[in-house]
């Protein structure tokens, strides 16, 4: 690693989903987005569904993966991202995701009390469309 970088490792179930060495990235958790620089202090926490942004140092260029759930690490110089589940751009491809769905869907999130199983089925699967809108800008 060279200074101003450290190492992003990704893993779902399927296993390593991302490997690179970075020099910036965000991560969603229940608080809002995580960032990270080199050298940021030792860090344990959990992920949410969104979407993980990072800064590859090889070509300085901005990727960006969903990740579902799961556990964040930041040690030594290293992120780790254990998470539920992890889609690419590649496991995306060209979805069509309308404003007014997601609206409709939030709508309902307002209608539904937090206790009621079916508020974080539908919480979740509001954040995965905009987690998949904000891949695909």
């Amino acid at each position: 690693m060279s200074d101003g970088t450290f190492q992003l490792k990704v893993f779902s179930g399927r296993g390593l989903e991302v490997e690179a060495e970075v020099s910036a990235a965000t991560v969603p958790s229940e608080s809002g987005e995580l960032g990270f620089l080199v050298n940021h202090c030792d860090y344990v926490g959990l992920i949410a569904t969104g979407l993980t942004q990072y800064t590859d140092s090889a070509d300085n260029v901005t990727r960006k993966c969903i990740v579902s759930g799961g556990i964040c690490t930041f040690s030594n110089n290293v992120l780790t991202l254990l998470a539920d589940t992890v889609d690419l751009p590649d496991d995306i491809g060209s979805v069509k995701i309308s404003n007014d769905e997601i609206s409709l869907m939030e709508a309902e999130l307002e209608q539904l009390s937090l206790f009621d199983p079916a508020w974080e089925a539908l919480s979740q699967k509001v954040a995965r469309l905009n987690a998949i809108k904000g891949m695909m800008q």
